[in-house]
């Protein structure tokens, strides 16, 4: 692969590592040493598809056969001898020289770039050569599906007729490749993602911004707390309405007991590690084990409330929200009364305890048709007669 449009093959080759692993364009653009629309422009050229890299045939010319013949033909050796020396037909040398200008001008480095030019044979696409194929899959772009939706679809509805089949592969090379000329050139308008050039499925990386610093992983938590053992060890949330209010939610993993957390200075990773700080400062040591929670950003501060709790906070892998399930339930729950076209900002930490109350005194069949609350009690009676046992004695 040559240059292209003023990158060398190893700029090019950098450009496209860094597509792949998610880079933004700007990043690229500091790597190689060039700018943002250059990149983007080289880019756009393919569609942001890489090219497939194109390989010589075994059985092809080399350049170094090519600089033997250039060789031969400067001492005066005829076809036949070139060829016996680098073990071809004669014929096969005499039309070498005679398709590049001949003995005269033969040259073998312009011959070898010039044969490679030759050999690109672009294979035609399907939906390009199939009219009745490609018509039907514009329209359904233009209903707005997918290509995936296309692909599985002419499956079903096709599934004896190969030929009418097409993978959602090429419906997006042919929407972005600009060579292939298949569709309108504003079709990807009507793609979820509205792109003018195809992004690698790959996640793109964090650029750091919004990194939570420190955090301990779900799979450092005690074995107590995934088997729901003992209380004390909570999940929690934040349960949004209209932007920006929230409140925080906890519910205990062994009883299902839920707090409902007032937010009144915001979201912000401060405001709520002071709030959770607070409000879980009212309860005994022993019931504060740990706390569980997602990877948002408002937990940020969590260190805050590790020292001010001794408790401490456990995060979630990525996009795994059922590790919390527990958490996740009793906010689906909660969202009865907490309506995410409601300001949560008006309800009092006393509306909030009412709600919390609500659900914390109903029973449930994960505890025997007892009632969160009852559990919860239960927790701390015991915890309390463990406590005082040992002076009892005394």
């Amino acid at each position: 692969m040559g240059a292209v449009v003023g990158f060398s093959v190893d700029q090019q080759q950098r450009m496209w590592d860094g597509w792949r692993g998610g880079e933004s364009l700007m990043m690229i653009a500091e790597a190689v040493g060039s700018t943002h629309p250059r990149v983007s422009r080289f880019l756009r050229a393919s569609g942001g598809i890489r090219p497939s890299p194109r390989r010589r045939r075994a059985g092809h010319l080399s350049l170094i056969e090519r600089e033997e013949i250039s060789r031969g033909i400067a001492v005066g050796w005829s076809a036949r001898v070139i060829a016996q020396r680098i073990g071809r037909s004669a014929s096969t040398v005499s039309r070498e020289i005679a398709r590049n200008g001949g003995r005269g001008v033969y040259r073998a480095v312009v011959a070898d770039t010039a044969a490679f030019e030759r050999a690109r044979r672009p294979k035609p696409s399907k939906l390009a050569t199939d009219t009745l194929l490609r018509g039907l899959v514009a329209a359904l772009l233009g209903e707005d599906w997918s290509p995936q939706q296309i692909a599985r679809w002419l499956r079903r509805c096709h599934p004896e007729d190969a030929m009418q089949w097409v993978s959602h592969e090429t419906i997006y090379r042919d929407l972005y490749m600009p060579t292939r000329k298949v569709f309108d050139r504003n079709m990807f308008h009507h793609l979820r993602g509205d792109r003018p050039f195809r992004r690698p499925r790959r996640k793109a990386r964090s650029h750091g911004r919004g990194r939570i610093l420190n955090m301990v992983s779900i799979h450092d938590r005690p074995a107590e707390a995934d088997a729901r053992e003992v209380a004390g060890h909570w999940e929690g949330d934040l349960v949004f309405g209209v932007r920006p209010s929230a409140v925080a939610t906890l519910v205990d993993r062994a009883t299902r007991y839920t707090m409902v957390i007032a937010l009144p200075d915001g979201y912000k990773a401060d405001a709520v590690a002071e709030a959770l700080a607070r409000h879980m400062g009212t309860l005994p040591a022993s019931l504060r084990r740990s706390l569980t929670w997602d990877r948002g950003r408002e937990m940020a501060a969590h260190t805050v409330i590790t020292e001010a709790l001794s408790m401490p906070v456990y995060f979630c892998d990525p996009h795994h929200p059922w590790q919390r399930g527990t958490n996740e339930n009793t906010n689906r729950l909660l969202r009865q009364y907490l309506h995410k076209s409601a300001d949560l900002s008006k309800f009092t930490q006393d509306d909030l305890d009412a709600i919390a109350a609500k659900l914390n005194h109903r029973p449930r069949r994960v505890l025997g048709w007892n009632t969160p609350a009852e559990a919860f009690c239960t927790a701390e009676f015991t915890r309390h007669q463990a406590a005082v046992a040992p002076a009892v004695l005394l």
